[in-house]
């Protein structure tokens, strides 16, 4: 099979694009701490078929291993504003993240919001607001130990994994990376009116608790705050829910 010649700004999205729908908007999916893209690619299947889903691939991780990763939002959100905006063409587009993609996400409106087509709206999901001081905002420091098992407290990684020395080895410094970017990263800007604000959280979530969520209500104009059942990963476990509210926030033509 031909090897596929990918440049730069590729690298950032799935190349097996969907080819025969006509699509009215784009949803950006941008994936928490230590994940690939490839986390969201079942959801082109579960919401409306004029959305296309857009997973967003970050260094360090699936078909960008050999990519040291970023450990400051601020720095890959100036690298990632660019290829957003190429690839949201004509389109409307909706930016989502998730845990430090959420985080990501609202980065990239803040920086896409005064351009010529600004995102309609962002959706941030399972994360403290970034005016907000977080309870574990040095867990990038811990020893390898303490830090273990506080990633094994919030799930999402098989235990299995957590205890695979040859795993550890290559995704270590990855999740240390992602977490240092999420933590460090502080703005008190808000988005302007033009934007839409869409928070989500997890009712029993550790790591973004549904008081701290209900704060992202002040930093824009018009926001919706949604809780869900569920720990820190509820968009994986309440998935039709969740896209359905997705859906509802994408502009149609």
């Amino acid at each position: 099979m031909p090897s596929v010649s990918l440049t730069t700004e590729d690298l950032w999205f799935s190349p097996d694009r969907p080819v025969a729908a006509r699509h009215h908007t784009r949803l950006f999916c941008l994936p928490h701490g230590g994940a690939d893209g490839s986390v969201f690619r079942s959801w082109q299947a579960m919401v409306d078929p004029g959305i296309e889903v857009v997973p967003v691939h970050l260094p360090g991780r699936g078909m960008r291993m050999a990519e040291p990763p970023e450990s400051s939002l601020t720095r890959l959100g100036e690298r990632l504003t660019g290829p957003v905006a190429r690839r949201a063409d004509d389109l409307p587009y909706v930016l989502f993240g998730h845990s430090m993609g959420a985080l990501l996400a609202y980065e990239l409106g803040l920086a896409l919001q005064d351009g010529p087509r600004p995102p309609a709206a962002v959706i941030v999901s399972g994360a403290v607001p970034p005016h907000v001081t977080r309870r574990t905002e040095t867990m990038h420091l811990l020893p390898d130990g303490e830090f273990l098992d506080r990633l094994g407290a919030l799930g999402g990684i098989p235990p299995e994994l957590l205890a695979e020395e040859e795993w550890l080895e290559l995704f270590l410094p990855v999740l240390r990376a992602d977490f240092e970017a999420a933590e460090t990263y502080r703005t008190g800007n808000a988005l302007s009116p033009a934007v839409r604000l869409i928070a989500l959280g997890g009712a029993d979530d550790p790591a973004a608790p549904p008081a701290d969520v209900e704060r992202w209500r002040e930093l824009g104009t018009e926001v919706t705050v949604r809780i869900f059942p569920g720990a820190h990963f509820f968009p994986f476990e309440s998935t039709a829910e969740v896209l359905a509210l997705v859906s509802d926030a994408c502009p149609s033509r």
